[in-house]
């Protein structure tokens, strides 16, 4: 068997698979959108070269593009905001070697496997104006004067999106930083602990420095996956009120799909492919590890 799995054509054959279907999913479906980024075309008619003209317009003449970015930029502050402090708090506790520690990671964990569009539909009807569970809460308490239409007022529209989407990635980050945590040799742990460190000695002197790299993935995951959300805002708001909850992702849908303007939509996925990549690049530079 070792002599078989040590032979090149037969690992060939293997992998081979893998590869001809991750090269038609990812490689040559991105450098098919580069290039109709520099057409127009309907999907009807025979693409019309057309150069830079569709990045120009998207700088200079979509007003909703430049909304998108600043809600894309917004969306991505929000997510980190709520998604990395608390599944790090919910990590530590969760590592304390206390009974049930399995028990609330596996529920805590739940939420991430369930589909984004289940998780949307459950918050759109959380957040209902009539139905929903926030303003029966309000109304119980006595405050309906804080009784309104969370998804329909432009100044909670996309703060109620970004705590929908981290209740269900919490979990998921934690399970992240519980691996790293884990990790740590105990060795050093004990030794800070015989030296006299408390918790929040060990947290922020032991813990954390040693979970630099765990935290450099979880944050590349959390920006990236921002950059291209899309299923909570076309569930929940569709990209309203007046776009203020207009990201990237939804105005590239609504011009490829529903204008069909393929070239043009094609343009704005290049560009968020580009601020996916650079950000990346910039996370792990800054949060790289020093010799």
């Amino acid at each position: 068997m070792d002599k078989v799995m040590r032979n090149k054509k037969v690992i060939i054959v293997f992998i081979a698979p893998a590869m001809i279907l991750f090269t038609l999913i990812i490689p040559v479906p991105l450098v098919v959108s580069m290039g109709l980024s520099f057409f127009k075309w309907n999907l009807l008619e025979a693409p019309q070269f057309i150069g830079l003209d569709n990045f120009i317009r998207l700088f200079t003449k979509d007003a909703i593009f430049l909304t998108s970015v600043k809600n894309t930029l917004i969306y991505i502050l929000l997510s980190m905001l709520f998604q990395l402090p608390a599944a790090y708090f919910l990590a530590i506790l969760c590592t304390r070697g206390k009974r049930f520690e399995r028990l609330v990671r596996n529920v805590m964990f739940l939420p991430s496997v369930v589909s984004g569009t289940a998780v949307s539909l459950i918050f759109y009807f959380i957040y209902h104006p009539e139905v929903g569970i926030v303003n029966a809460v309000l109304k119980a308490w006595g405050r309906e004067d804080l009784v309104h239409m969370w998804l329909a007022d432009e100044k909670t529209a996309l703060l109620c999106v970004c705590i929908a989407v981290a209740w269900q990635f919490i979990g998921y980050h934690m399970l992240i930083y519980v691996t790293g945590i884990v990790a740590i040799p105990m060795d050093m742990i004990e030794a800070a602990r015989i030296d006299g460190a408390g918790t929040w000695q060990l947290i922020c002197r032991i813990i954390t420095p040693n979970m630099k790299p765990v935290l450099r993935v979880s944050l590349v995951l959390i920006v990236t996956s921002s950059f291209k959300t899309f299923d909570a805002i076309y569930v929940m708001t569709g990209g309203g009120p007046a776009h203020a909850t207009e990201v990237m992702a939804s105005h590239m849908y609504e011009k490829a799909f529903l204008q069909q303007r393929y070239g043009y939509g094609c343009a704005i996925g290049l560009i968020l492919f580009v601020c996916c990549l650079v950000c990346s690049t910039v996370i792990q530079r800054i949060l790289r590890d020093k010799e």
